[in-house]
């Protein structure tokens, strides 16, 4: 049970170095896009990871404490994001906004890809044994 613990810890540790590093390309795509100079991987890297800490422990903090919704949540994260790539980066609104678009595409991207990894996953589970050339005749796997 410890095995399976620990791997389950790894898998979640992964998920969020691999979502981080989707994350961190689109924010260098969005960096270079809006014309930013000096604008590395590394530092990509780092708003995403500072960006989606703070995402999640401020959003969670404040729908357990204060009830936030959904949509403020959103709006807040929204903010969050705004602030740190304002800082990290040293830009004004518009271009710290410009940077935000792609860093919200790379969250449905690496959503979709979650989902699918997700539903694959069930469909494996739950269908290991199921045979469709036995079901559906003339198809060869």
């Amino acid at each position: 049970m410890q095995l399976v613990g620990l791997t389950l810890f790894l898998f979640i540790i992964g998920c969020i170095i691999a979502a981080t590093a989707i994350s961190a390309v689109f924010i260098w795509i969005g960096t270079k896009f809006a014309g930013i100079r000096n604008a590395t991987f590394g530092k990509a890297f780092y708003a995403a990871l500072a960006s989606s800490v703070a995402v999640w422990v401020l959003t969670g903090l404040a729908r357990q404490y204060f009830g936030f919704g959904f949509i403020a949540g959103w709006l807040l994260g929204l903010g969050i994001t705004l602030v740190i790539l304002k800082s990290i980066y040293t830009v004004n609104w518009g271009k710290a906004f410009t940077i935000w678009i792609f860093t919200w595409i790379a969250q449905v991207l690496v959503g979709v890809i979650v989902f699918i990894l997700i539903i694959s996953g069930l469909f494996v589970t739950f269908f290991r044994d199921f045979h469709l050339h036995e079901i559906v005749p003339g198809i060869t796997i």
